[in-house]
């Protein structure tokens, strides 16, 4: 009977120490005061969620939430470390008060024999990203740009959207290497410099006959250094050259001069970075049959909520618009859009009451 309660007694402090194997994880705790914006102390709830993980010690935390009663400001929670977990994990915690989330942001509990607060575990990668895994010390598990070796310069490649780009549009290539869209009709041709002009018979690019060159952008850096820009053509007469930078006619003699095809700015007239130019100008005697309107003001109304406006005769080619607002040229296809005679400015550029309108075009 003794010798049946000794085996007893072995046993049972042998299952006592698989018991005590399995004891619960290690605890940190975190501890503060919270305030909103204006001072007071913060009243509500603070739900905080996280998905499975393996604590340092082995211990299976399996996918939870608790909900924590925030009052007067205090918060005291007891929570599994992550930072030295065994595999990636975080605590992402959603605050609530007067009935509605105020906001959400994401732990990184690390070990700690003394209470911390809540500006030493939160960290700035939001909601959803996951810190520590393999017995690390808070460091994100995300990869960037220069991670990748070769990333960063392969994306620099890419072509960008410029200030002109419009959808259901041909591109255009810009002198800084953006996209743009091509100004014209849908039934003109487009030339291989961007610019575009009515087609031949046969579809083939009128060419001889093409004595106007209008919205063309000057060649030439925009870096507020660079003085010296180059059309594709050399305008004829000099005198026929209209140049816009940002929508505003600039004076020969005075901001700039012309030689040739060469265009030279004053040096206190110096194209910024980032600034919009705009030439059109002739090459020679305009061909039978071009009829010129200068100056015409569209018929519409101009209260501030009309957007539409019509011509008095249809533009031909469309490219040869130029529409002005108070003295400042307008841009196609992104202030507004030309449909034959009519038009139509877009949402946010209806003309207000007491502008003025001014258009010149070829027909």
């Amino acid at each position: 009977m003794r010798i049946f309660r000794r085996c007893l007694t072995v046993i049972g402090l042998a299952f006592f120490g698989v018991l005590s194997s399995f004891g619960a994880p290690p605890l940190t705790t975190v501890q503060d005061i919270l305030y909103n914006a204006d001072g007071t102390r913060f009243n509500g709830i603070a739900t905080i969620t996280w998905a499975s993980f393996q604590a340092v010690d082995s211990s299976n935390i399996p996918a939870n939430s608790i909900t924590l009663q925030v009052v007067n400001g205090l918060l005291r929670v007891e929570l599994v470390p992550t930072t030295n977990a065994l595999s990636p994990a975080s605590y992402t915690v959603v605050y609530n008060s007067t009935g509605s989330a105020q906001s959400t942001e994401t732990w990184a509990i690390p070990p700690s024999n003394v209470p911390v607060r809540v500006r030493d575990v939160r960290i700035a990668g939001g909601p959803g990203t996951t810190i520590g895994g393999g017995g690390t010390t808070g460091v994100l598990n995300s990869v960037s740009i220069n991670d990748v070796t070769g990333l960063s310069a392969a994306l620099a490649l890419r072509p960008i959207i410029g200030s002109g780009f419009a959808p259901s549009r041909s591109a255009v290539i810009d002198t800084t290497g953006a996209l743009e869209a091509a100004v014209g009709n849908a039934s003109d041709c487009l030339h291989v410099d961007g610019t575009s002009a009515p087609c031949a018979t046969g579809g083939s690019t009128v060419s001889s006959g093409t004595v106007f060159v209008d919205a063309e952008v000057p060649a030439g850096s925009l870096n507020g250094v660079n003085g010296s820009f180059q059309l594709g053509n050399t305008p004829s007469p000099a005198s026929s050259l209209s140049l816009y930078r940002n929508g505003l006619l600039m004076k020969p003699g005075t901001d700039f001069t012309l030689n040739g095809n060469q265009v030279v700015f004053a040096s206190n007239a110096l194209p910024q970075a980032g600034d919009i130019m705009v030439a059109s100008y002739r090459m020679g005697t305009a061909p039978t049959g071009f009829a010129f309107v200068d100056n015409e003001v569209p018929s519409g109304t101009v209260d501030g909520s009309n957007t539409s406006f019509t011509l008095s005769q249809a533009p031909n080619p469309a490219a040869s618009l130029a529409v002005y607002r108070n003295g400042i040229r307008l841009r196609a296809n992104l202030d507004y859009n030309l449909s034959a005679a009519t038009i139509v400015f877009v949402p946010g550029q209806a003309p207000q009451a007491g502008d003025v309108l001014l258009c010149s075009y070829r027909h």
